[in-house]
């Protein structure tokens, strides 16, 4: 698969280890892809960062030394209301977005630290926050969320839910399957429906809901990813 191609994205990040700040800018500019335009090592020096004001999207740890990276990243956009937010954490549970989601927030994303180290993933992220898209993890974006409500989702479709809500356009869906984009565009429409989706309303990106609609029944179900205890 090529590499995702994304317009150049103005970045800051906020991230109280230095060291894995660090490796995630050189590993970021090295894309060429991205500008790393302010590093914060907390959240007040991101409230009073200068690179904050030109920043497209802003990375902040969610939990920056006993502050809440979600409350910082609901300020931030209150001053900045364009700014995406990727949250990156070291617990794969949604309840950690649970504001968020409640809120109907879009232009976020919610990532684990050791996902970051696939830089498409990270790029799928920014590409889809800077779009107002919700981006999910893909550890966190595996089958059908919930308990069983959307039972009647073929796998074909579970799998395209899935795929939405970790950042992929029709095109990379595409790639990703070997499909051609116009099935894939007909399929993705068939998933719309049979998640009840309105596609007709100007005012709603249908993308946006099912990604919405992927996080609330996922967080509803106290979703939780153990760690392989082989690693």
């Amino acid at each position: 698969m090529s590499p995702l191609q994304v317009s150049l994205a103005h970045v800051a990040l906020v991230e109280d280890e230095a060291l894995f700040r660090d490796l995630l800018c050189h590993a970021l500019e090295r894309t060429g892809q991205v500008r790393v335009i302010g590093s914060y090592g907390s959240a007040g020096e991101a409230r009073s960062g200068q690179g904050m004001t030109q920043a497209d999207v802003v990375l902040l740890d969610i939990d920056l030394g006993g502050e809440d990276g979600v409350t910082l990243g609901r300020q931030l956009r209150a001053r900045h209301p364009a700014l995406g937010i990727v949250l990156l954490s070291n617990h794969a549970h949604l309840a950690f977005a649970r504001e968020l989601i409640a809120a109907d927030l879009t232009g976020w994303a919610y990532l684990l630290k050791k996902s970051v180290r696939d830089v498409q993933t990270i790029l799928r992220a920014i590409e889809g926050v800077r779009r107002g898209q919700v981006v999910l993890d893909p550890l966190l974006a595996q089958g059908e969320p919930g308990g069983g409500r959307f039972r009647h989702l073929t796998a074909r479709q579970t799998e395209l839910w899935s795929l939405i809500t970790q950042g992929y356009s029709n095109a990379a869906i595409a790639g990703h399957l070997g499909l051609s984009p116009k099935w894939i565009d007909n399929a993705v429409g068939g998933l719309y429906a049979a998640l009840e989706l309105g596609t007709h309303d100007p005012q709603t990106n249908a993308r946006v809901s099912a990604a919405l609609l992927y996080a609330r029944e996922a967080g509803d179900a106290y979703l939780t990813v153990l760690d392989d205890p082989r690693e």
